[in-house]
């Protein structure tokens, strides 16, 4: 009889198999072949094909938001598989971190993953005990648990949750949640609010919490919460014992996440930190235009904390496709840029229909505040620029908007 194949090993072959989709030499295992409809031992131009043509199913919609978890993980697949980008270009281009990158797309292989398996799962060829199907009672919980949340949402679109309020009311279950263990706040950002639903927010604490109380060792769990990149990040930290079981993608998959949000386990020793990110309410996306490194270092030290969420080019010529990607509310420009005019792009941004609306900030040093406002900008900053100075620049352009 065949082996038995799990969920956790064909998730494993569709990211070898991704991570070898260009190689004309590898030879995906039989049950791949068979969830992309392909015949076993095809030649490579066919698996290729056969797995572009998924990754390019699972496009969104036109109106999708950039920042919707769906799109996310379309453009991670596309940019990473199709267009074999590297991570370092993936992130700048959807201006994240690498290390948030490499989150989403872990979350993008196990999206395409599902799909293949419920392809799989479905074929009237796979013989009964071949493939181990997750389990349908804590399966048909989470789907239970989903369709209320939803249900919440649907009825309060416009309900947000204030960050402080819900730790508050995680703390009250007390040791019924921890089963005995402290749970302490480290340090909660005032005034802070998630684009989610409280009840959603609430959810995802007591999951990951009382998870992580199951190993935790010295009966203590901290929790931290604030603002980073413009989300709200909620992070939960602890001992936990040696062989304490923790498998990250066993972790992020029992949290049950609206769309938008991630979770992510990272061990460092016998100490574990789990992180809750989530759109924060106001959110408010910056497109920084300017070839100096270290001025980018600066805006992203001087919107640590806000609502702003920097996303960084360092050519004039990569603006337009990064504002199609990132759709940004507000737009930095140094002028002295190496491959454009900054002038005449300021000029474009004014005059183009797609950005004209978008109040640009220009940071120079060149001393020409007059020509700078006569070309459609909507605040002139000169450098050197001060960390507050900039934090009022964006609050002063983004009140004409």
């Amino acid at each position: 009889m065949s082996e038995v194949v799990t969920f956790e090993v064909f998730e494993q072959e569709v990211q070898d198999l991704l991570r070898r989709l260009h190689d004309d030499t590898y030879q995906p295992t039989p049950m791949i072949c068979r969830a992309l409809g392909c015949a076993p031992n095809s030649e490579a131009a066919s698996i290729q094909s056969a797995m572009l043509r998924q990754i390019a199913a699972l496009t969104p919609p036109m109106d999708t938001p950039s920042t919707a978890y769906s799109r996310r993980v379309y453009d991670v697949l596309h940019y990473r598989y199709v267009e074999r980008l590297t991570l370092e270009e993936t992130a700048e281009l959807l201006g994240l971190s690498v290390r948030h990158l490499a989150r989403i797309q872990r979350n993008a292989i196990h999206a395409l993953s599902c799909a293949l398996w419920e392809r799989i799962v479905s074929l009237s060829d796979v013989l009964p005990g071949q493939v181990q199907t997750p389990c349908e009672e804590e399966e048909g919980w989470q789907q239970q648990v989903t369709h209320e949340l939803q249900a919440l949402v649907s009825a309060a679109p416009a309900t947000r949750a204030n960050v402080a309020e819900v730790i508050h009311d995680v703390l009250a279950l007390g040791s019924a949640l921890t089963g005995g263990r402290s749970l302490e706040i480290g340090y909660v950002q005032p005034g802070i609010v998630a684009a989610i639903h409280p009840a959603a927010m609430r959810q995802m604490l007591i999951t990951a919490i009382s998870r992580l109380a199951e190993v935790a060792t010295d009966g203590r769990i901290t929790l931290f919460a604030r603002l980073e990149d413009g989300d709200v990040k909620v992070s939960l930290v602890a001992e936990v014992v040696e062989e304490h079981g923790l498998c990250e993608s066993d972790f992020a998959r029992a949290i049950l996440l609206p769309e938008g949000t991630t979770a992510q386990l990272q061990m460092d020793g016998k100490r574990a930190f789990v992180w809750l990110r989530m759109p924060s309410e106001g959110r408010v996306s910056v497109l920084v235009v300017d070839d100096n490194p270290d001025m980018a270092r600066l805006y992203q030290r001087a919107t640590e904390g806000t609502r702003y969420r920097i996303v960084h080019v360092a050519k004039g010529q990569d603006a337009f496709p990064t504002i199609e990607q990132t759709d940004p509310e507000l737009i930095v420009l140094d002028v002295m840029l190496p491959d454009v005019d900054g002038w005449r792009l300021l000029m474009h941004l004014h005059e183009n229909p797609r950005t004209c609306h978008i109040p640009v900030i220009v940071c120079t040093v060149v001393q020409e505040e007059r020509l700078a406002l006569s070309l459609g900008a909507a605040v002139y900053l000169p450098k050197p620029v001060s960390a507050a100075q900039f934090v009022r620049a964006l609050d002063q352009a983004l009140a004409r908007t």
